[in-house]
Parts: C-alpha cells; structure tokens; sequence
C-alpha cells in the first residue's frame, strides 16, 4: 500500500501555503522511492511501461494527480496541477504520450455527463496540459509532432467552443512558444501552431493576438507576410493595423459579436506583450527594425478613442483603467503628454469624484492614487502631469460640494513635493525636448539609441507643441515656486523659436536663446504656434500682475518686445516674422513709450492715475506684441493701426495729468477745443471707443485685456465714453443705424432678415412669390441664349443633354449662392450676439466699480432694452441671460447726482414693460431694476416720493384691472426689500390703496387678483419692524388694519351669500382653496402687528370685533360649503381676534 496518501488531503486545501507544502513533502518522498529503483535508459510511452519503470507511488501519484484534476473540490485543481507538473519535471523517464493518453482517459466528457460535469471535465483537461508545458518535458526527445498537434488542436477547440475557456487555453498555448523553439521539429512546429492555433492567419481575438505576437518574437525568419495575410506591415502593430487592433483590444466586433460574448473584469494579458514591445530597453532593435506605430498612435486609438471613448460602456472604462494601471510602472516625462489624454484624464477625474461608490469608480480611484504616487516620487513626471491636469482641453469640471476633485487632489500633492531647482531643471527638459525631440523622445519611451528612431514628422510636430504648452502652463500655475526669472527665460525662449533664426552661412549664435538649433528645423506651423502661444502667455501674465497691489510686477510684454529686438539686432540673426521690417521702427519707438510710461505710473503718487497710466501701459504693450506676431495679416495690420491712436490716447492724458498739477486759473467747466472750435474727446472716449473696437475681434486674450484696461477708466466715464457703450447694446440687426463701426458693418446687414418670421400671412406669400420670381429670372440669366431659344421655341421638346447639363451646373451655383448668404447672415447674428456679449462684460464692470456714478443711469435703460429684445430669440439666449443677470444683481450701493427727470422717465418706462412682460422671470428683473431707481430717486430727492407712489398705485391698478396684465407681486417685493426705512412708507401707502379698492369682492378682474391684494399688503406688513421708529408708522399701520378689517368682513359675507354661487355653472366663485389663501395672508399680517409692541395697541383698536363681524365669522364656521379644517381653525382665530392680538404680547412679556 502507498505511503503518501495522507498527502494528497492537504492537496485540495484552500490555504495555499498548505498545499504548497503538501506538494513539496510530496514531491521529495516519491523522487526518493524513485532513487531506488534500478537506472535505465527507457521512457515510459504506455501505462503499463510506467508501471514498470516506475516506483509504485510514482506511477500511482501520477494516475491520482491526473484523475485529481477534474475535481471541483476546493483548491483540488490547483493544487493538484501543481504537484503534476513538479513531479513531471523531476521523473525523466516519463513521456508526453503516456501522460496525455492518461489525461485523455480520465477527462473525458460524454454526452451522460450533467453540465456541472463536463465542464469539470474539461477544466481537468485544460489544467492537465498546463501542467504538462510548465514541467518542460515537451522538449524532451521521445515528443514527437504528434503529441504536439494533439495539445495544440484539444487547446484550440476548448477555446473555440467556449469563451469562457478561451483566454486560458490560448495562454497554454501562449506558454508553449519558447519550448517549441528548442524541438527538433521546430519549423514543422510552428507552421502546425499557425495553421491550427491562428486558423491559417485570423486573428480575431486578444488570445490569437497575443499567441501571434509571441510567435513574431521568437521566431522572426519565419515567413510571417504569408502567414498572416490579412495583417499589413512588417509588424501586427504596424500603423496600417490600427482599425483592427483597435477592435480585438477593445473586444468588439461588429461582424462577429459572438466572439465577445462574456465580459471578464481581469486585464488581457497581450497588453503586457505590447507594453514589452514598447519598453523594453533590449527590443529597441526590434522596433527600429519592425517599424509599429509609435505608442502614442497606438494609445489615442485603442484607448483614447476606444475604451474611454465617450459614450463607451463602463466595462470598456474599467479595462481602461486597469490598462493604465499597468501602464503606470513605465510613465516618464516622455510618455506622459501621450497617456494623458483628455478623455483619459476626464474619466479619472469623474471617478475620483464619485468616492469609489462602484467598481468603476474604485479602478479609477485607485488608478488615480497609484498616478499620483508616481508623481511624487519624481517630480518630472509631477510636473509633466500636473500641467496636463490643466490644460483646459481636458474639461476637468469642478468638484461639488463633498466631493474630491482630481485636480486639487493631484495639483496638491505633487505642488508639496516641487522646489524651484526641479521646476528649472524641468525647463530645461522641455526645452531640450522642443529643440530636440528626436533625442529628448524614443517611441520605446525610455533611454535609447540616437540614431535612426522611428518617429514621424508629425509626432515630432506634436512633441513641440507639448514641450511649448508644458512651458507656458508651468510660468502660467501660481501655484508652482516659480520665480520673475524663470518665467522671464520662457518669455525669451518662446519669442526666439517664434521670430528669430541663424543665417545660413552662420555655425552658430551667441544669443543663449539660439545657441542651440533646432535639429530637424522648425517649421511653420512650430513658429505660428509658438507665436500665437506668447501672446497668450503674455497677456495671462499681464492679467496676474495686474492684481499685484501696490508692488509693481514685471513688464512682460516690454520684455518680450525687447527680447525681440535685440535678437534682431544681434549678429547672424534674421527675424522669421512676416512684414517685421515695416514695424520694426514702430515697435522700437513703442518700447521707448512703454519704459516712459512703466516710469511714470511708478512716480505718480495718486493710486488712480497711476493705474490708469499702467493699465494703458499694458494695453500698449500686448498690442504692440499682438503686431509683432499675429499670425493673420488682416489682425497683424489692425493692430498696428492701433498703435498711434492709442500712443494718442496716452498723450492726451498725460496732459491731462499735467494741467490737473497747474490748473489754478481756468474755470472748473472749462473744456478743451481744437483749432476749428470742437471741443475734443477726452482721453476715456477714444479709449473706449478703442476697447469696444477691440472687442470685435475673436480672441479671448484681448477681451481679457480689454476688460483689465477699463477697470482704472471706469470712474472717469464721460456721457460721451458712454454713448459709446449704449450705441452697441441698442444696435439692432439688420440695420446699420447707430450700430457699431466695426469689421461687421461690411458684411450684407439684409441677409440678416432671411430666418426672420413675418407677422401676416399675406407677407409671407408675397415674400416667396419674390424669391420664387427672382429665382427664375436669375435662372434665365445664367442659361443665356440656351434659355431664349428654348423658350422661344414652339415644339414640346425637352432640353436636350448639354443644356441639361448646363442648366444644373448653374441651378447648383444659385442654390450655392443662396446658402452662402445664408450661412453669413447666421455667422453675422452669432457675431454680433457674441460681439454684445463683450460690451456687456464692460457695462457689468462700470456698474461693480462704479454704482454711485450718475451714468448708471444712462446705461440701465440700453441694458434693460437688450434684455427686452432679445427676450424670445434663441441665438441671442447668451445676450439675454448676460443682461437678465446684470440687472438682476444685488447692489448696495447707488447714484447720486443724475438727472431726476430722465430717471424719473426711466423708472415709468420700466413699469409699462412690466405690465407687459413675456414671462414671470422678465418680471422679476425689472422689478429689480424698479427697486434700484426707486431707490436712487429717494436718496437724491425725496419730493419724487409721490410720483413713485403714484406710479406703483398705477402700476397695481393695472394688476388688478386688467387681464392681460403681466406685473405681479413678485415686482414689488424688491423694491419692498430695498427701501430704506424712511422710504418704505411709499408701498405702505400702495398697501392700503390695494386694500381698499381690490380686496372687496368683485372689485378685482378675478378671484385670483383679489388674493393677489392680500400677500401684496403682507408683503408690505412684513416690514413693519422696520418702519416701527417712524413718526407716522402707527397711524399707517392702523389705517391698514382698518381697510384690511373691511374688505375681510366684506370677503367672509359675501362667502356664505347666495351671489358667491355662479348663476351660469352653479359654481363658487370664491371657492374653498382662495377663500383659504385670503383667510392665510389675512391672519399673517395681523401677527405681524400683534407682533410689535409698537402696533398692538393700534390692531387692538382697528381690529375690535363687533356683531356683524361675529355674526360674519360664525356664517362662515357653520356654512356647508366651506368644510376645510384649515378654514375652521382659521374662523376660530377670526371669533377671537383680542385673544390673536394680546397672545404675541403675554408670551413676550412672560419670556422676558
């Protein structure tokens, strides 16, 4: 009997120390009974030659573990395959035919079998030839191409049968590769392998994918073009592949979807092949001699663009994440601007927020933790990912309230782990990888050779791009510890790889910029990116320093000009820039001007002048760069028109700033004239006549800058600087009457008519009557004779095929024609709704900085017009939105000063629209802006109080009369809240007005206006703390109680009486939800009384019941019709309305 039996329990034990050493006691103890047994040279190839060469426990060790592999036991499978393979390779004399013959008659499924069964089976059977290729005894000499064809065609068909199945036999396979190389059959070996394994060369799966790649890799004589017919290239990842690639990496196949049936959330194995590929430093031949597609082509298809693709499933995600974990271990500075993609980036980001509540979210939060520890522990790679993290092309969206942010995770982690040595040496990095990135980036993403690197002028035109952004970000993120001087030596790098170049017959520069060529040369497009990166980078660097205080920050745009022109004085050195002779002269006498005016706004000593001299400065100087380097001439030419004008603008007040020293004599009106008597514009009005032609352009950085260089200008706004600004707000399309003097004036101003719908029908069958005739006659004239003579003709022949052909031709070019016109007239009302938008962002500064000037009052109504106009057009959605919400803002403080007549106007103007507004919201804001007049109007003249209440009674009036009225209470609460106490007493007035003409029955245009008068007088009650300290405060209150009292008898008589009932329908007119609401507002206001000692005494008095008022609220009580419980608790509080009124009063004074 064998002795080992004990052995195999622990075996099938789910602890894996414990068949680890059970496999191990087993294992010696059978190769020492082994030992025992007489030498011989034979090789067991049947059972009973293993029987007999064998120890006894050998042979039956070697039935039992293969019978034991089919079993479901616990870790039966595992730790028996274990055993079998161990024991394999230490007993030679043990064949692969015996052990596949025993294998094959213990793991055989019959159709007997239940489903639990087979699949047993052929688990045992895949698990069995495991073990046979990691004990190595296929590469001994009794193997023969027999039992190799027999494990291959078995493995292939339990993978093609089931999936599930498929990536472990193929990994089987997979294993078998290097020892098919040490056969004496090799070549026959691998031919069997790709006709069987890879069915003559389709590759449909990441299994055969892999298996091919292995098979690529080790044997690379082999004829592969043939074998793989359907792969082009020298290589399967080759660039002419990547459609392909794409679909078997990202599992998904539209033409057979069944071979992906399942999903597995474990990561392929063939990413670890082709991460090998492309960072191992030892295949670096190999792929310069194959020639794939560089990893980062290979990274925005499969991943990029296929597993983070937007719309993929989370399935695909969670493989993406798992693939970037792996790819983790090898990030570089280098292979950063290629991992860290948008979509990539934006898929860590939503899974960081969402805490790991999923499995996606877990895989990415976990990728996002190990990234981050990676850029920790070196900070090119922080640095690298940190300024890919903000690259706005990322679209990271802020993080919610509770929520983690993968941007403030990341920035403040890597930020903690920077010094300015790693950021310096960082630079320097970027710009060895810009100067060369040939050398500074292998497609292997690690430390290669020099020469011959597979890189296409396309990633290396990319690679520039990356290093210049990287740079741009790093000077541009205030968080990083950088300093004046590094940013300034990203300033002159970036104008040097812009605008300047070595002669041709010069070997080198001895400007440090250019010490070093650019190896290949840069092209066009590397400048004009380059060019058009500085003038961002220096206008974001203008806008930082702004916000510097009273310290005066560095003159950027000065230094970048300066930089420029001292390269282009400087020996062996040409200037790229096109037209730059024309400015150079210009551009050299405004860097004089700029460095005079840095002087002076540093001298002056009022704050405010100084900031507008240095705000000027600013302005002057991103210009003169946006001349220098502009890459459209149009621009290029605009900006440097500009100059003169706004050096104009600068002299100007520089005079100003001088006559304001000495001006002791003239009179304080006293204007300035010109030679023909005009007075002249002041230096504000030609600014901002300047910045608003600015603002036409389409460049964000010039808004920026626009905005930045009125901010100082905005407390010396003259009416005329201000016209400037109304005129475009009131500029209507379709007409070029007080709009704009822009580059849009040129356009056709009619096309702007073309969507516009007309009001009648008949106008409208006119207008296509026109454009079908005119269509004709435009036809007739492009036919020309063809179309006389056809026309003239008198037989019914069609045109023949040369005429029909000219006929479409010139049919297409009129419909062409026509749409052209009327992509411009869209292109020209997007525009002009854009170009608002800017003017609007000026008119929202002005009235922030400046609430208390008398001009707001100028520019409220061209902002409350816009809002009107463009109320009902989606295009100009944005134009409404933006002036909705300037007028809606809150503001604490206002103007003094204006003119009380044409605010007075303004303010009427304001309640007519009200009263006609197209929706709620429209009410609201105007309301708002009510307020804010009112509120102006009192605090400069108190005699306007009687027009405002007036206008407020009518404004009511209005309310409550007349149906199509669209003012509502909602309008008067602002101007309620932002009166001061003094002033409130004009809606308390409105209050008691309402109450006595409205709140009776019948007296309004409906119920549901009649219950609109009581919340308007609560609304108005709730303020009656505040006005509590006023003389007239308790004869007001009292007058309101008494009309309130009135009108709520009038309301609960007419209630329970017979002419509440509708003669028509039978229905109630004040039915039991308003009479509720009445009953709600009511009792509110008369707490809000009982409330305040100051007016106790005067509710008590005006709300003393008597018997019509009890007799009132016990009809009420008793009347059938009313049965709400709310209306019974609410006729209880009316009966006991002392009790209502002294009950606040007790409770206070018992507190007290």
């Amino acid at each position: 009997m064998p002795t080992t039996l004990d052995f195999y329990w622990d075996l099938a034990s789910l602890d894996e120390e414990k068949r680890i050493a059970a496999a191990s006691q087993l294992i010696g103890t059978l190769c020492g009974f082994q030992a025992k047994m007489p030498a011989t040279n034979e090789v067991a190839t049947t059972e009973e030659a293993l029987e007999r060469i064998c120890a006894g426990d050998v042979s039956y060790a070697v039935k039992r573990l293969i019978k034991g592999l089919a079993s479901s036991r616990d870790g039966a499978r595992q730790g028996y395959s274990v055993a079998l393979a161990e024991l394999l390779a230490r007993i030679e004399c043990i064949s692969v035919k015996v052990v596949l013959d025993l294998l094959w008659k213990s793991t055989e499924a019959t159709k007997s079998m239940s489903g639990q069964e087979q699949r047993d089976m052929r688990f045992g059977r895949i698990f069995g030839l495991m073990a046979v290729v990691q004990s190595g005894i296929l590469t001994r000499k009794s193997t023969t191409a027999v039992e190799l064809r027999k494990m291959v065609m078995e493995l292939t068909a339990i993978g093609s049968k089931k999936s599930y199945l498929r990536e472990i036999a193929y990994a089987t396979l997979t294993a078998m590769v290097p020892l098919v190389g040490k056969l004496s059959f090799r070549d026959e070996a691998v031919e069997m392998m790709v006709s069987v394994a890879l069915d003559k060369g389709v590759v449909e799966t990441p299994d055969e994918l892999l298996l091919a790649m292995k098979l690529r890799y080790a044997f690379p004589a082999y004829d592969w073009a043939a074998a793989l017919p359907q792969w082009q290239g020298k290589h399967m990842l080759s660039a002419k592949n990547t459609a392909r690639l794409k679909a078997i990496l990202c599992e998904s196949s539209a033409e057979k979807p069944e071979l992906f049936s399942s999903w597995h959330p474990q990561l392929h194995g063939v990413w670890n092949e082709i991460f090998d590929l492309y960072f191992n430093k030892h295949r670096a031949y190999e792929v310069e001699k194959l020639r794939p597609i560089d990893f980062e082509g290979l990274w925005d298809t499969v991943v990029e663009g296929g597993l983070f693709a937007p719309g993929k499933s989370q399935f695909r995600r969670y493989w993406g994440f798992l693939v970037l974990e792996r790819l983790l271990p090898h990030l570089s500075e280098d292979t950063v601007p290629a991992t860290m993609t948008p979509n990539v980036v934006r898929a860590l980001s939503d899974n960081v927020s969402a805490a790991g509540k999923t499995a996606l979210a877990k895989a990415g939060l976990r990728a996002a933790e190990r990234l981050t520890e990676i850029c920790e522990g070196s900070t090119k790679v922080g640095l690298a990912v940190l300024t890919h993290l903000l690259n706005q092309k990322n679209t990271i969206l802020p993080a919610s309230a509770g929520k983690a942010s993968l941007r403030t995770m990341m920035a403040s982690r890597i930020v903690a782990q920077l010094d300015s040595d790693a950021i310096s040496g960082y630079m320097d990095y970027l710009q060895q990888a810009f100067l060369a990135p040939r050398r500074a980036r292998t497609t292997t993403g690690v430390a290669g050779p020099e020469s011959a690197i597979n890189v296409s002028d396309k990633s290396l035109e990319r690679q520039r791009i990356w290093a210049i952004d990287q740079m741009i970000r790093v000077a541009r993120f205030g968080q990083l510890p950088t300093s004046d001087e590094l940013t300034a030596n990203v300033v002159r790098f970036v104008v040097a790889q812009a605008a300047l170049a070595t002669d041709n017959n010069s070997s080198g520069s001895t400007l440090a910029e250019l010490a070093t060529a650019a190896q290949p040369p840069l092209t066009h497009t590397a400048r004009n990116y380059c060019a058009a990166a500085l003038i961002s980078l220096v206008g974001e660097l203008t806008r930082q320093s702004a916000g510097t205080g009273a310290e005066r920050g560095p003159a950027w745009a000065t230094m970048a000009l300066t930089a420029l022109l001292e390269g282009a004085a400087h020996k062996g050195v040409h200037v790229v820039l096109p037209r730059f002779i024309e400015t150079r002269a210009v551009l050299g006498q405004m860097v004089k001007v700029l460095r005079t005016m840095g002087e002076q706004s540093a001298a002056l000593t009022t704050p405010s002048d100084a900031q507008r001299v240095r705000a000027l400065e600013q302005l002057l100087g991103n210009l003169c760069v946006m001349t220098a380097f502009s890459i459209e001439p149009q621009a290029r030419a605009e900006f440097a028109e500009a100059l003169p004008e706004l050096h104009e603008c600068y002299t100007r007040m520089q005079a100003e700033l001088g006559i304001a020293t000495r001006r002791t004599r003239k009179p304080r009106g006293a204007a300035k004239a010109n030679s023909d008597g005009e007075e002249e514009p002041r230096p504000v009005e030609v600014l901002v006549d300047m910045l608003i032609g600015f603002l036409t352009k389409d460049s964000n950085v010039l808004r920026r800058l626009c905005e930045q260089a009125f901010v100082p200008f905005a407390g010396v706004m003259t009416a005329e600087a201000m016209e400037s600004i109304v005129s475009v707000l009131q500029a209507r399309e379709g007409s070029a009457e007080g709009a704009v003097s822009t580059e849009m004036d040129a356009m056709d101003v009619d096309a702007m008519d073309v969507d516009e719908d007309e009001d009648g029908v008949d106008e409208e069958l006119r207008r296509r009557i026109q454009e079908a005739l005119e269509l004709r006659r435009r036809i007739q004239e492009a036919l020309g004779e063809e179309a006389a003579e056809v026309s003239g003709s008198e037989s019914e022949e069609e045109f023949d095929d040369e005429q029909m052909t000219a006929f479409d031709d010139k049919l297409a070019e009129i419909f062409r024609h026509r749409k052209e016109q009327k992509t411009a007239a869209r292109d020209l009302k997007i525009s002009l709704a854009n170009f608002k938008l800017r003017v609007l962002d000026l008119a929202d500064v002005f009235l922030t900085r400046q609430p208390e000037n008398p001009l707001v009052m100028q520019l409220l109504p061209a902002i409350v017009d816009l809002a009107r106009a463009t109320q009902r057009d989606t295009r100009n959605r944005a134009v409404h939105d933006r002036a909705a919400s300037i007028l809606g803002a809150r503001r604490a403080r206002f103007p003094t000063g204006f003119d009380c007549d044409k605010a007075m106007a303004l303010l009427e103007s304001i309640h007519e629209r009200a009263r006609r507004a197209a929706d709620r919201g429209e009410t609201v804001v105007l309301g708002n802006v009510a307020a804010f007049v009112s509120r102006a109007l009192l605090d400069t003249d108190g005699e306007t109080e009687p027009r405002i209440r007036e206008l407020n009674i009518a404004s009511v009036r209005d309310f409550m009369t007349r149906k199509a009225s669209q003012i509502h209470v909602d309008f008067f609460r602002a101007g309620i809240e932002k009166l001061l106490p003094a002033q409130l007493p004009v809606f308390w007035h409105v209050a008691v007005d309402v109450l006595t003409h409205y709140a009776h029955p019948r007296q309004a245009i409906n119920v549901y206006r009649q219950v609109q008068a009581y919340t308007l007088a609560d609304a108005v009650a709730s303020t009656a703390s505040r006005v509590a300290e006023l003389p007239d405060a308790v004869a007001l209150a009292e007058n309101l109680m008494v009309e309130l009292r009135a009108a709520l008898l009038a309301t609960v008589v007419f209630a329970v009486s017979d002419d509440n009932v509708a003669v028509t329908t039978g229905k109630l007119t004040l039915d039991s939800q308003r009479l509720r609401e009445i009953l709600r507002s009511a009792l509110q206001l008369i707490r809000r009384f009982a409330k305040n000692d100051a007016f106790a005494a005067a509710a008590a008095r005006a709300l003393k019941p008597d018997a019509a008022w009890t007799a009132a609220v016990e009809a009420l009580a008793a009347s059938p019709r009313f049965t709400s419980p709310v209306i019974k608790k609410n006729c209880n509080d009316l009966a006991n309305l002392e009790r209502l009124i002294a009950t606040p009063s007790a409770s206070k004074a018992s507190k007290s």
